[in-house]
């Protein structure tokens, strides 16, 4: 396989790495956007998210919960961004599942995750909401999930307040 993620799993890549366990393995970017600027990756090569199976995934995101509660205070950050480009047209560039963690400081010159995209919505929150859960459902009813989706509340209301407004600048 000619994955770099997966050249620094098998040593064959340095890296400066920080924590690992058995299937996770975290380390620093080598192009840091900012001071701590951290790869938290599965060791088995998946190239997106979704591929992964979903205890994989959660085991992914307490590996990854364990990191953030420790980066930002030791390089003296006051809070941090957690993001996934998943896909090319996301901006994936390592076609290996990554979480970027990257620690923020005051006056850095970044911009939220609210920052990356600005594409209009023109269509009714409500109706996306519905399509969505139409999607959801179909999933449910396909793959027979064993996970019990009334946790996931998906019998919401269809005239939920649209307050889209409020976040466009």
């Amino acid at each position: 396989m000619d994955c770099i993620f997966c050249k620094i799993v098998q040593g064959e890549i340095p890296a400066i790495k920080i924590f690992e366990d058995e299937l996770n393995l975290a380390f620093l970017d080598i192009k840091p956007r900012s001071p701590g600027h951290t790869l938290a990756i599965p060791k088995k090569h998946y190239e997106r998210l979704e591929e992964m199976p979903e205890e994989e995934a959660k085991e992914l995101m307490g590996f990854i919960h364990k990191l953030i509660k420790v980066i930002p205070e030791a390089v003296g950050a006051k809070g941090f961004n957690l993001g996934i480009n998943n896909g090319k047209v996301a901006g994936q560039e390592v076609m290996h599942v990554h979480f970027n963690i990257i620690p923020r400081f005051e006056g850095d010159g970044g911009s939220s995750i609210q920052g990356i995209v600005k594409l209009e919505v023109k269509e009714d929150l409500n109706s996306i909401g519905q399509k969505i859960r139409k999607f959801l459902e179909k999933e449910k009813n396909d793959k027979n999930f064993e996970r019990e989706w009334e946790e996931f509340n998906l019998e919401t209301q269809d005239d939920i307040k649209d307050f889209s407004e409020a976040r466009r600048e």
